[in-house]
């Protein structure tokens, strides 16, 4: 019975810590260890209301308050500044899009992405393929930073696609489109080692028939 007992507190214990999802301020963070990143330096390059991209990683801008026919570019502006690398970026041109999603081939456990020169806040979300919103980071302004400011969102249990939105706040408070770069998007494909709540299940299975068998 002690045995038993002492399964239930333990798989209680595993269930309450399953799929704590976590941000990220780095990307050496160890989330993101084997991770996919796309630099776009591949392109295609232009602009796009939709595009698929390496990795499985379809990116589409949306519509918002301000722009209601919305595209991103592929670019080179400003490179090397504002937290961008190498060649290519995404980028608004001050004026394309408000918000971005971020869909995936197939199920992540972590995400996060270079972003610069952003003058409001901006939000991450994340979510499953039932649309179930899983975390969300709010990003404060990075305004004319080129220090590597990297932000992202791990711990996802099955997270399919993800959006990042502008926020109405700092010079923005009255409406307009923040001018944003986003690259080194970086993503970790979803594993099929179960989770920890599923691992205590199995636990507590083997435990009671192990007891069963005693009793027996």
């Amino acid at each position: 019975m002690k045995t038993f007992a002492f399964a239930m507190a333990t798989a209680a214990i595993l269930v309450s810590g399953a799929s704590q999802a976590a941000p990220i301020n780095s990307a050496a963070d160890p989330s993101l260890a084997g991770a996919y990143i796309q630099d776009f330096e591949a392109g295609p390059s232009g602009n796009f209301v939709s595009q698929a991209f390496g990795g499985g990683v379809t990116i589409s801008a949306l519509s918002s308050a301000d722009v209601g026919s919305p595209s991103f570019s592929v670019a080179g502006d400003f490179a090397g500044n504002y937290n961008t690398r190498d060649r290519l970026h995404i980028s608004n041109m001050g004026s394309e899009f408000q918000a971005l999603r971020f869909d995936f081939g197939s199920s992540i456990s972590a995400l996060g992405f270079l972003f610069g020169a952003s003058d409001s806040s901006w939000t991450l979300r994340a979510y499953n393929s039932a649309n179930t919103l899983l975390d969300s980071l709010d990003i404060a302004p990075v305004f004319g930073s080129n220090a590597g400011d990297f932000f992202g969102l791990s711990g996802l249990a099955g997270a399919s696609y993800a959006t990042l939105i502008q926020n109405f706040d700092g010079i923005y408070a009255n409406g307009g489109v923040d001018y944003v770069f986003v690259d080194n998007l970086a993503f970790n494909a979803g594993n099929n080692v179960p989770e920890p709540g599923s691992l205590a299940l199995i636990a507590l299975a083997c435990l009671g028939a192990a007891a069963a068998r005693r009793k027996a």
